[in-house]
């Protein structure tokens, strides 16, 4: 073992902090292990990556996997979970005392801001998690962080899809209130940083390079996207619960996980203890921009053609297994349809071809590749690997339409992501989404519960 080499084991190793940090400290040449709920997720880590099967509540399970270990990562958070409070606590007293009977050198861990007035419960619980792993005599690094922008982040999610849904914007007075976003490659970059120095105890903030507020922050994100500005209404009975039943219903975050992060809103988030540079080596080329932070986080994203674009997404999460979800997907279309509202996309097809169009049926093949023809649509990616296929719409209209359908493994459950991209031509393209938005909702909403719903009677 080279003298600079740590072990490191990460809990919450699936999780959006989690997933970068690993191959981070990997790359780093570090001895890495991971505590993972579903032995199956295992193939997702690289092979020299220490993977056990365990609950972070188990103390049996925690004990046997810090064992031997130099650094604890805990970024294990059950935002999605009615009493995630309690679990959050469980699960931190449980890793603090198994911490401290290995005699683990160092324990990581990434909480919320926290404000001086009454928090939220979402950031009392983060406070709280933060006291109970400081509570053992083991040294306990805290990075204090707001909004981490980053693929994958709740509160990015959340961001993104208010930025992008409509060209209107609700603003109760809580969306004024500002914060100090961070990208996620600059907290990956401290926490790996936390591995190279010798043991650390303390509250540290993790700062972004400026101070917004939500609402500049939704302007922000559709400037980057290459959207109009966002038309703020104001809206003085926007509650937090309001607010998350509606995002729970038109983005890919659940009202669940919504409500308490809308609930932290009401504060300024803007940390004022000392920097984690006071401690850790700043990122090489400094921190990096919310505008760059934005665009690394919306990745893979078509090309704009002149026009104002416009996004559609939608999450969806089942039992199925990974593999059912994408045995679907490459089966849509043909003879198997396309699991939406009956005859919507034959109507569409019908006019499309009295206007000269491609029309509906064009067939496809038994196995779709990148260039065949799927109906109205051609394959214009295909990555079995990565279980994603994207199509390009070939129907005539004032603009350009992609779908990207995407299957990966979130927590234990499998997911799907689908998104759809239309690149508007001039101000026709503008009317024509705003004209057939309300029955694309419906269908592409249908379309993405017809796919699980295919793939869970498939099984």
């Amino acid at each position: 073992m080279k003298s600079n080499e740590k072990r490191c084991i990460v809990l919450g190793a699936t999780g959006h902090l989690g997933s970068r940090l690993v191959p981070a400290l990997v790359a780093q040449g570090h001895q890495v292990a991971v505590l993972i709920r579903d032995g199956a997720q295992a193939t997702r880590f690289p092979t020299n990556v220490m993977v056990h099967v365990g609950d972070v509540t188990d103390a049996r399970a925690v004990r046997e996997a810090l064992a031997g270990n130099d650094v604890v990562y805990f970024l294990v958070h059950s935002l999605d979970q009615r009493g995630f409070a309690g679990i959050d606590r469980e699960a931190a007293t449980t890793v603090a005392s198994a911490a401290e009977e290995a005699e683990v050198g160092q324990i990581v861990y990434v909480g919320g801001p926290q404000p001086k007035t009454t928090l939220s419960p979402h950031l009392a619980s983060r406070a709280e998690v933060g006291d109970a792993l400081a509570a053992t005599g083991v040294p306990t690094l805290v990075l204090q962080a707001s909004m981490i922008i980053g693929d994958g982040s709740a509160s990015f999610e959340l961001l993104k899809s208010t930025a992008t849904l409509t060209p209107w914007v609700p603003v109760p007075q809580w969306m004024h209130n500002t914060s100090r976003p961070v990208a996620v490659a600059d907290v990956v970059h401290f926490l790996t940083a936390a591995a190279e120095t010798e043991p650390l105890d303390g509250v540290f903030d993790v700062l972004g390079p400026e101070r917004l507020s939500y609402v500049e922050l939704v302007q922000r994100c559709a400037r980057v996207l290459k959207l109009p500005v966002r038309v703020p209404l104001p809206a003085p009975v926007w509650s937090h619960k309001l607010a998350a039943q509606v995002a729970g219903l038109v983005t890919p975050v659940s009202a669940t996980v919504a409500e308490p992060l809308f609930a932290s809103l009401d504060l300024d988030l803007v940390p004022d203890g000392p920097p984690a540079t006071d401690v850790l080596p700043a990122p090489p080329h400094g921190l990096t921009s919310i505008d760059n932070a934005i665009r690394a986080a919306i990745t893979n994203e078509p090309e704009q053609t002149g026009g104002e674009m416009y996004a559609e997404e939608r999450t969806v999460l089942t039992d199925a297994s990974p593999e059912d979800v994408w045995r679907t997907v490459t089966d849509l279309g043909g003879d198997d349809g396309w699991h939406t509202l009956p005859l919507v996309w034959t109507v569409r097809g019908a006019i499309d071809h009295l206007l000269g169009g491609s029309g509906l049926y064009r067939g496809r093949a038994p196995k779709i590749d990148e260039g065949d023809v799927v109906d109205f649509w051609t394959v214009v990616h295909r990555d079995d690997d990565a279980k994603r296929l994207v199509l390009k719409a070939d129907m005539k209209m004032p603009g350009h339409t992609v779908l990207d359908m995407r299957v990966d493994r979130h927590d234990d459950r499998t997911r799907y992501r689908q998104k759809v991209t239309f690149a508007a031509d001039g101000l026709m393209g503008q009317l024509y989404w705003m004209a057939q938005k309300p029955l694309h909702d419906i269908v592409f909403a249908m379309m993405a519960r017809g796919i699980v719903r295919t793939a869970c009677t498939s099984r």
